[in-house]
């Protein structure tokens, strides 16, 4: 996975391309978590394997993040904000503590932005139900590499009229082989979000440095 400690990335080295096939059989059977970097259209910006096409991921150790930029591609200018979908699947020994304060996002300048706060999002928001049924794919590809029984159901911006997540949490935990799917919301970045690539920075309590996944918005 790649790792950030103090302004540096560790990137570790590329994988061949593979059939669609076999992308499918190593989904089922874990062999995507190996760590490499895929393309990307901003020249000399590297990024996180895919996934699936718009789906960007790091699987270590510790964790599993997945970001899907699916939803953040219908975000228009002049907009307060922007959705990332993530998946968070815990790897470690241990359970593992987050809050609204292990999530940041980079720009490629070195900006970094923290989540909107959730009464921002109340105002201002009013995708949640789309940006829901835009994660369909990805929640289908988490529950062929983790557990359908393990999901936790966590929300630190829940979607309007969602079952079983309609209060926002400031902080939640993942037990081991637990997972979780929810989605982030940040600021409109001051140099644009399409065409552009990021990084999500993720802190784990324990951990000494954010665990990190590069990715771009068509």
């Amino acid at each position: 996975m790649l790792r950030e400690g103090r302004w540096k990335v560790v990137v570790a080295s590329r994988w061949p391309t593979w059939t669609l096939s076999l992308g499918l059989i190593c989904l089922s059977s874990g062999c995507l978590g190996t760590p490499r970097v895929g393309s990307s259209s901003a020249p000399g910006v590297p990024t996180s394997p895919k996934l699936l096409p718009l789906v960007y991921f790091e699987d270590g150790a510790v964790l599993f993040i997945g970001v899907d930029a699916r939803a953040a591609q219908y975000a228009k200018d002049g907009e307060a904000m922007f959705p990332v979908g993530i998946g968070l699947g815990n790897r470690a020994r241990r359970t593992l503590k987050l809050d609204r304060e292990s999530f940041a996002l980079e720009t490629a300048a070195g900006q970094r932005y923290p989540l909107v706060s959730v009464q921002e999002f109340n105002q201002d928001y009013r995708r949640s139900a789309n940006d829901k049924t835009l994660a369909e794919t990805f929640l289908d590809a988490l529950e062929v590499k983790f557990d359908p029984g393990k999901f936790r159901a966590r929300a630190l911006f829940p979607a309007r009229g969602t079952p079983g997540v309609g209060t926002a949490v400031d902080s939640f935990e993942l037990g081991t082989t637990e997972w979780t799917h929810m989605y982030l919301y940040f600021p409109l970045p001051a140099d644009g979000l399409h065409r552009h690539s990021f990084k999500l920075l993720v802190s784990v309590e324990g951990e000494p440095d954010p665990f990190v996944v590069a990715f771009e918005v068509r």
